[in-house]
């Protein structure tokens, strides 16, 4: 089996301190003191934030990841927009978009992704995604019900889908209707972008088993991995499918000895736990309504002395960037050794393709790509759809 490596974008700014802390780089933060790189942003100056994530695109890049996942929530960048900018800056690094049905028709994401790949040479990729908190999607004037989002997204697919790969395409659907649309000319000759979904409510599975060429998770034990890997993989098989494929969200805290990583990942524990921000965490709480993570459960709103150690639910796995909340929660902390096997473990049951980050990024591209990445140079390959897949096209209420 082979495997891939992505990294992860900061939209929402730096992190090598707490998120907000004017030490970082970028705008990020309520102003203060600062770093002194772009930190009091104005609009026109010479070197923005988007800059910066330039320098980490072409860090990774360098560095031999295949790809970057630009992350979407209204509090940060919009993803579709940066990786436009950064695909001119970079030459073979894929971009991961996420984005909802809600923000665009089938038409308009087909021939914007169709002219993206066409620009760039098919590196786009999508991130299906559909919103994890029903107060955030009404804030951004999305009132369908949990459920209901996830069945339009199928039915979005099915129509993305169908203009794709027809001149002619008739539709007619709850949420889409279509009357003789799709690609013409140089257009039809873009690929249709690798599909990811993350989510693990029941209809979030059932999406990603009927459309995913990926499905993406966040970390967790590897023994909860592989039994939704197979969950997953079962649903698939309901619609003929075989050839899904995983993804793992992780950070990684890295170095010569696990001492030194250790004591990286305390600094980040105690400063959050110092100012606080488990107090802040639990208060956005209720702005989630996806699944805790089963590690999740364990956090003590109440008890801010819970100990470092006390979140390492696996060796070298640990969860408190989490409980200080710094997402995606959990990271990988150790040697470079440390950190080599526990992805030869995510990887023995069933994820290839990493999406592996570092505070800063644009440093921790490096320590990445020179320490983790040369370990696994004979298993690498691009990630695409197996030769010969036919693309399923699944329409409902008519074609």
């Amino acid at each position: 089996m082979s495997i891939e490596f992505f990294t992860r974008l900061p939209l929402h700014g730096e992190t090598q301190f707490l998120p907000g802390d004017p030490r970082n780089r970028g705008d990020w933060h309520a102003g203060g003191p600062s770093t002194g790189a772009v930190s009091g942003f104005a609009v026109g100056d010479h070197f923005t934030y988007i800059d910066y994530l330039g320098q980490i695109a072409r860090a990774a890049e360098i560095n031999g990841f295949g790809g970057a996942l630009m992350v979407n929530a209204p509090t940060g960048e919009e993803p579709w927009t940066v990786c436009s900018l950064l695909a001119r800056e970079t030459r073979t690094l894929k971009f991961v978009t996420a984005f909802q049905p809600y923000h665009y028709t089938p038409w308009v994401a087909v021939q914007q992704a169709a002219t993206y790949q066409r620009a760039t040479g098919n590196r786009l990729v999508w991130n299906i995604i559909n919103g994890g908190s029903d107060a955030i999607q009404r804030q951004v004037g999305d009132f369908e019900d949990h459920d209901q989002r996830y069945a339009r997204a199928t039915e979005f697919m099915d129509v993305v889908r169908g203009y794709w790969h027809n001149e002619q395409f008739h539709y007619e659907g709850t949420y889409y209707r279509a009357e003789g649309g799709g690609l013409r000319g140089p257009l039809k000759k873009a690929e249709l972008p690798l599909i990811c979904t993350a989510g693990s409510s029941v209809a979030a599975r059932e999406f990603a088993a009927k459309h995913a060429d990926f499905y993406l998770m966040r970390a967790e034990h590897p023994d909860e991995i592989a039994a939704l890997i197979a969950d997953i993989r079962a649903r698939a098989l309901k619609w003929g499918r075989t050839d899904i494929r995983f993804g793992l969200s992780i950070d990684v805290i890295a170095r010569d000895s696990e001492a030194a990583a250790l004591a990286e990942a305390k600094r980040f524990f105690d400063e959050g736990v110092a100012k606080g921000t488990v107090k802040a965490r639990a208060a956005h709480a209720g702005l989630r309504t996806a699944r805790k993570l089963s590690y999740e459960h364990g956090y003590s709103d109440q008890d801010e002395q819970q100990a470092f150690d006390d979140f390492f639910i696996h060796p070298n796995v640990w969860t408190g960037f989490g409980y200080i909340g710094v997402p995606p929660g959990c990271a990988l902390v150790g040697s470079y050794a440390n950190v080599v096997a526990r992805i030869r473990e995510y990887h023995s049951i069933g994820v290839d393709l990493f999406f592996l980050a570092g505070y800063p990024h644009l440093e921790e591209a490096y320590r990445i790509g020179e320490h983790i990445l040369p370990h696994f140079r004979a298993q690498r390959a691009a990630i695409a759809r197996p030769a010969g897949q036919p693309v399923q096209l699944h329409v409902s209420n008519g074609a």
